[in-house]
């Protein structure tokens, strides 16, 4: 396919399956495809995107009796296609729950025109590339960090490249996947433009109620500022995509991108959408400083959550002199053995309880990120992360349920001790999909823990609020007297 000249690139986010009565999609304005179209634009290329969720996102399709399909239509997908009629198109698949979905888009593009290019990239064909590679309509997948790979592989196609130079790439080769892993990450983070947002369709996405959050304003805008861990947590995959080692753009870059943001689109509110926000403390208090000095005025909030083991009370307060209104604090566990030698995870739980409290005496909004069901953990150990919270004063925790996403070291784990039935489809996982059972407990038991651990929470936070108590109590007789007795009894068994 070499020796051909690419002018215009659409890239696609595809619709998505959702829970009917508990959606958990919220779109956000992707910045992934806006850093590549970004580093494309700049070259020379003609880009569109097209995010399938934000141009029909009340369009539902009902798939079966628990979930729908959001967004746009794969007529109109097809539609996007024809018209802009590219010569390369990139889709994006960050979950393996959605890959059926990016499955239809790419047939749905060689459907349109089988000589235009399709390029699979994200989360799930980066940790799955060969099995990405079988669909006979993806051309290739780019692994990891994309960016550098992606202008690369158009200069291969324009015969200026040798593909075997190439970063992180899945292609095929006579008959069969050729696969270079990813080796190089960009070591400066300051040399790649700004997100193109001028192709992102801003205005589509503010007055969203939700989106990686509630929002406090109409205007908001995520942002990264760092990439990589370094932590290794069993049950995360984002090493594959942004590598281990901690990168970080400088502050005055930050800023350059806050200002520009601000000046450009009006906007309010920031989702600084880094996993690891505040590991490096100093660079971190730079930033703080600066949006304080600068009088930038954004609310924002940190929906990845932060490294705890890097926060201080003196940290938390810039944070909040700075604009923060919500500190999410990943803890995973509230039982100490679990985290060291479960998820291994170098946090103290004493100290995480001394920063809540901090925060708490300053008027900052808090809460905690916990995973149950980790293989390993005992049900007693799962009921402790609940009374962690509890003893924290927060009845509301983003509880996630054990999920051996490929390319995590938990899915190994599970493939070989057999914990996951063999022909569980990865399109299947996610975070309430209750896939993992062991010698010790079957994955009903997890599900109970789930159930019971809400009410047991619920519980106590209107011990401490009688007052809404009586109104939710109320409100609950009247709508469904037997379910709210039933409930009600299994919450005190806690």
């Amino acid at each position: 396919m070499s020796n051909r000249k690419i002018n215009k690139v659409l890239l696609i986010t595809p619709p998505a399956f959702t829970f009917k009565d508990m959606r958990d999609i919220n779109p956000t304005p992707p910045l992934g495809l806006g850093y590549i179209a970004s580093v494309l634009e700049k070259a020379g290329i003609e880009i569109k995107i097209f995010d399938s969720l934000i141009e029909n996102l009340e369009r539902e399709e009902k798939i079966s009796e628990d979930i729908i399909r959001i967004g746009s239509s794969f007529e109109k997908i097809e539609r996007a296609v024809r018209e802009f009629a590219p010569g390369l198109v990139g889709v994006s698949n960050l979950f393996s729950r959605q890959a059926e979905n990016a499955r239809k888009v790419y047939e749905v593009i060689k459907k349109v025109n089988p000589n235009i290019i399709v390029v699979a990239g994200g989360a799930h064909p980066t940790v799955m590339p060969g099995e990405v590679m079988k669909d006979k309509n993806v051309d290739y997948v780019i692994i990891g960090e994309g960016e550098i790979t992606f202008s690369d592989l158009i200069q291969y196609l324009e015969n200026k490249k040798d593909i075997n130079e190439l970063d992180g790439i899945a292609f095929r080769k006579e008959s069969s996947v050729k696969i270079i892993p990813k080796k190089k990450f960009i070591p400066n983070l300051d040399s790649i433009p700004f997100p193109a947002r001028h192709l992102l369709h801003m205005e589509k996405y503010f007055g969203l109620q939700a989106s990686h959050g509630a929002r406090k304003s109409k205007r908001f805008s995520p942002i990264v500022t760092s990439r990589g861990c370094p932590i290794g947590c069993t049950f995360c995959t984002a090493h594959h995509v942004w590598g281990r080692a901690f990168r970080k753009r400088s502050p005055e870059n930050v800023i350059k991108e806050m200002k520009e943001i601000k000046d450009q689109y009006g906007v309010e509110e920031l989702l600084i959408e880094d996993d690891n926000l505040t590991l490096d403390v100093g660079r971190a208090e730079e930033i703080f400083d600066l949006m304080i000095k600068e009088k930038l005025d954004f609310k924002w909030d940190t929906p990845n959550g932060v490294a705890a083991f890097a926060l201080t009370n003196e940290l938390i307060k810039k944070m909040k002199d700075a604009g923060c209104y919500q500190l999410n604090i990943a803890v995973e566990s509230g039982n100490q053995y679990v985290l060291k030698n479960v998820i291994k995870k170098p946090l103290d739980l004493e100290k995480i309880k001394l920063l809540v409290e901090f925060a708490k005496e300053i008027g900052l909004g808090v809460s905690i990120f916990l995973i149950i069901g980790m293989p390993g953990e005992t049900i007693a150990e799962m009921w402790d992360s609940y009374r962690f919270a509890k003893d924290i004063g927060i009845y509301n925790p983003f509880v996630s349920v054990a999920t051996p996403y490929p390319g995590s070291e938990l899915y190994d784990l599970c493939v070989k001790k057999g914990y996951i039935p063999k022909d569980f489809p990865v399109d299947k996982m996610f975070i309430k999909s209750f896939s993992i059972s062991t010698e010790d407990w079957r994955a009903g038991d997890v599900q109970r823990v789930f159930e019971e651990g809400y009410l047991y929470l619920q519980k106590y936070f209107y011990k401490k609020h009688p007052v809404l108590l009586s109104k939710k109590i109320i409100e609950k007789l009247s709508k469904d007297p037997i379910g709210f007795v039933k409930k009600s009894y299994m919450a005190l068994k806690h």
